[in-house]
Formats: structure tokens, C-alpha cells, sequence
């Protein structure tokens, strides 16, 4: 059977830290907001693993979207 390439738990994590705060105020919100919600936190990350993975979860979204 083919193994299938799926992205790991952690990129969906840090797609859901992203939409966290618009869900806690019921804000409406697009991809393109959490796209740049993770944009922000690896701009603020110290971390290089951190960025690397905010990254996948960018183009991951970008997948998605098209």
C-alpha cells in the first residue's frame, strides 16, 4: 500500500494557535488572516525550528488554497 505524505501533528497545532484568538473574540477570519497570524510569530520566534515550522504550516495553507 502507498504511504501517504501527511503533514505533521505539530504544523496542525501551530494552525490552530494561529486561529485561537479569533475564535476566542468570534471574529470572522479567512486563511489569509492565519497565514499572517504565522507569518508574525515567526517573525517574533528566536527559535530556528520554530520558524521552520511556521513556514510548512504557511505553505501548507497555500497548498489549500490552491
Amino acid at each position: 500500500m502507498k504511504q501517504v505524505n501527511r503533514p505533521a501533528p505539530d504544523l496542525y497545532a501551530l494552525i490552530g494557535i494561529a486561529v485561537t484568538e479569533f475564535i476566542r473574540e468570534g471574529s470572522v477570519f479567512r486563511i489569509h488572516d492565519v497565514t499572517q497570524v504565522l507569518h508574525t510569530m515567526k517573525a517574533e520566534a528566536r527559535d530556528e525550528d520554530f520558524r521552520h515550522r511556521c513556514d510548512a504550516a504557511i505553505r501548507l495553507l497555500a497548498d489549500l488554497m490552491h
